[in-house]
Parts: structure tokens; C-alpha cells; sequence
């Protein structure tokens, strides 16, 4: 019995430790998602032709309305909320 009970441990751990790396590679690539997102309004925010600053504080805008909501998303707040929009609980 004790060498089932390791086993299903060592199972579980091993679960645990996929999951978590799992957990660090979706981080990881949500970062390098929004990294992708911001590079280019900081480039022509900090340009020197006004034509292209102004048109990276509009960009700006929704930059950071499309970071907000991925990061709803990815945290499944986004789900929660629909759900209590639509089922009330």
C-alpha cells in the first residue's frame, strides 16, 4: 500500500511541476505578445516628427485597452465576468 501511495505522490508532483512550467511558458509568451504590441507606438512616440507622435498617442489609446483586455482574458477574469453577465451567478 505505502508503494501505491508514493506513486500516486510522485504522480501528482509531477503533474504539479508540467503545470507549472506550463504556467511560466504562457507568461512568457504574453509578455513577448505585448512587447510585440508596444514596440512600435514607443518608436514613433519618441520620434521627432510630430505627424508620427500624434499619431502614436491615438495608437496609444487603443494599445492600452487591447493590453487591458488580453490581460482579462489570459486571467479568465474575463470569463467570470461574461458568466455573471449572462448566467446571473
Amino acid at each position: 500500500m505505502a508503494i501505491i501511495s508514493f506513486m500516486a505522490y510522485m504522480v501528482s508532483n509531477n503533474i504539479s511541476a508540467m503545470l507549472t512550467r506550463i504556467d511560466t511558458i504562457a507568461i512568457s509568451v504574453s509578455a513577448i505578445l505585448i512587447s510585440i504590441l508596444w514596440i512600435p507606438i514607443a518608436f514613433q512616440f519618441f520620434s521627432t516628427d510630430e505627424n508620427k507622435r500624434m499619431a502614436a498617442r491615438s495608437r496609444l489609446k487603443n494599445a492600452a485597452i487591447g493590453t487591458f483586455i488580453y490581460i482579462l482574458a489570459v486571467s479568465g477574469l474575463l470569463y467570470a465576468i461574461f458568466n455573471y453577465i449572462i448566467t446571473g451567478s
